[in-house]
């Protein structure tokens, strides 16, 4: 019978072994030792394997895209609506070829060629959690009993690797021209104030920008981040500094909306960080400042003064903690001094505009 033959160990022990395959993959599998167990037999449990083997690939299996779709449902309720988004992205761009295909039957160089169409158009990070995900779905797969492997699971080898480069950012020295010119760029106020908060507060600027009015408590000189804002999606509270509360004053002036920076076009979604950007790139920084990199200042500074607690300012930039589960019960952690420091942060901002006006 094909597949099937003794094997002869160093040990001098004797067994069958069957070669088969299975959804595509080359397999071995020991049906038993020789003499115990004879040929006649071995013959009757190879064809017995191999026949159940064959009912099961043949058997009908839902397609890619059912079960990447019941994955995506099952999942989404823990994720962010801009995680949402960017996972509905790479299934799209997976269904394109695979959507359609039983989900035991794809094979690793069908995912390959998906991968490799995304990484041609230079979106290399893209096509690494293109692959990520479609590598999810595999996973799910498996454990609902669709297929016995991950085809997907060493593909990474296979792509090219991206040069890391850090967001550009300023370093202290600089802030007082910078802060000069991108004051004086002909810009609307909304702007200019959520320039100055994203410097004052730290925080990342999809967190601000998508703010709202009834976030903040002015008068107890705090402002409540809801988790689903969060990178880490934890909630989050942010001491408000005299200079944090200046601005927020001024820009309630200027607009009535729930939103604190609303579209000019459309007040029901947030401006976006480009506008802020652009003011950046055409007071003369471009390449070298960047809308992320107020918040790689302020850890630069604050750290590099060696005056305070590091778990302190490690959670004042909502990095992911070690204990989680305690963090989310305790949005205010190391609240007194984190005050201190955005107390001190301040002081040095207000150096470095009062420098840019001399």
């Amino acid at each position: 019978m094909n597949g099937l033959s003794l094997r002869i160990d160093p040990n001098g022990k004797k067994y069958w072994s069957l070669r088969y395959t299975e959804n595509g993959q080359r397999k071995s599998k020991s049906l038993g030792l020789y003499p115990e167990l004879s040929l006649k037999r071995a013959r009757e449990v190879a064809i017995e394997f191999t026949t159940k083997i064959k009912q099961n690939s043949e058997q009908e299996q839902p397609s890619f895209r059912e079960v990447a779709n019941e994955w995506f449902n099952n999942q989404k309720e823990t994720w962010s609506h801009k995680h949402i988004l960017n996972v509905r992205a790479s299934l799209d761009e997976l269904f394109i070829t695979l959507g359609d295909l039983p989900i035991n039957q794809i094979q690793p160089p069908e995912i390959l060629k998906v991968i490799k169409r995304i990484e041609a158009r230079g979106s290399i990070e893209i096509a690494k959690r293109t692959l990520s995900r479609c590598g999810m779905v595999m996973k799910y797969g498996i454990a609902h009993g669709y297929r016995y492997d991950n085809p997907a699971g060493d593909l990474t080898y296979a792509l090219k690797s991206k040069k890391v480069q850090n967001l550009a950012s300023l370093p202290a020295t600089e802030m007082p021209d910078f802060l000069r010119k991108v004051r004086a760029y002909p810009c609307d106020a909304q702007t200019k104030h959520a320039l100055m908060l994203i410097m004052l507060t730290g925080v990342r600027v999809s967190e601000l920008l998508q703010a709202k009015w009834d976030e903040f408590d002015l008068e107890n000189r705090k402002w409540d981040i809801p988790e689903e804002r969060m990178k880490n999606r934890l909630p989050h509270r942010v001491p408000l500094t005299n200079m944090m509360i200046e601005e927020l004053q001024a820009l309630r002036l200027t607009h009535n909306q729930d939103l604190l920076f609303p579209h000019r076009l459309n007040n029901n979604v947030a401006m976006r960080s480009e506008t802020i950007l652009q003011v950046i790139k055409r007071s003369g920084y471009a390449g070298r400042m960047t809308t992320h990199g107020f918040r790689s200042l302020f850890s630069t500074v604050v750290n590099e003064s060696n005056l305070f607690n590091v778990d302190a300012i490690e959670k004042q930039l909502a990095h992911v903690p070690q204990n989680r589960i305690r963090s989310a019960y305790n949005r205010a952690q190391y609240w007194d001094e984190r005050v201190k420091i955005m107390n001190w942060y301040e002081s040095l901002v207000r150096d470095w505009l009062k420098a840019g006006m001399k």
